[in-house]
C-alpha cells in the first residue's frame, strides 16, 4: 500500500510562489526600516554630537536612501532640512547621486544610502560624522535582519 499525496503539483507551485512573495516583501520591509533608521540617525547629528554645522541646509538635506528591487526604486526618502537657506539643492543632489548609483544594481535587492553633496567626504575628513557612523549602524542592522530572514525562511 503506497502513500498518496493530498496535493497537486499546482498546489506545490502556488505554495512556493507565495513563499517567494512573502520573502520579497520581508526583504523590502527590512531594507526600508533600516533606510529610515539610517536617515533618522544621520540627520539628527549636530556639531555637539560629533556631527556637523549645516548653515545652508544642503548637506543635511542631501542625506537620503532608496530601496531597489531589480534596479527599480521600491521606496525612497529625501527630506529638506528644517534649517538652512537653500535646502532644495541638497535634496536634488541626493536624488541625482541615487540615480547615478542605481545602474550598479540591476538585479536583486539593494539599499542605497547617500549624502549627495559633493563636499560630504571633505566634511567627514575633518572629523565630522556626516553618514559614516549611521552607515556602520545600518550595516550591523542589515546583517542581523538578513540572518533573521534566513532563519525564518
Amino acid at each position: 500500500m503506497g502513500m498518496k499525496p493530498r496535493f497537486t503539483k499546482a498546489d506545490v507551485r502556488r505554495t512556493m510562489r507565495n513563499k517567494r512573495s512573502q520573502l520579497a516583501d520581508a526583504i523590502i520591509s527590512r531594507l526600508e526600516l533600516i533606510g529610515f533608521e539610517f536617515v533618522k540617525m544621520a540627520r539628527s547629528k549636530n556639531a555637539s554630537t560629533g556631527g556637523f554645522n549645516d548653515v545652508t541646509g544642503n548637506l543635511r538635506s542631501s542625506i537620503g536612501f532608496a530601496v531597489l528591487r531589480n534596479g527599480e526604486t521600491v521606496n525612497e526618502n529625501f527630506e529638506q532640512s528644517n534649517s538652512g537657506t537653500d535646502k532644495a539643492t541638497g535634496v536634488q543632489a541626493a536624488k541625482s547621486f541615487i540615480d547615478e548609483l542605481k545602474g550598479k544594481f540591476p538585479r536583486g535587492y539593494a539599499l542605497i544610502v547617500v549624502a549627495g553633496m559633493s563636499y560630504a567626504a571633505a566634511v567627514e575628513s575633518r572629523g565630522k560624522d556626516v553618514i559614516t557612523g549611521s552607515g556602520l549602524v545600518a550595516e550591523v542592522m542589515l546583517k542581523q535582519a538578513m540572518q533573521r530572514l534566513k532563519d525564518r525562511f
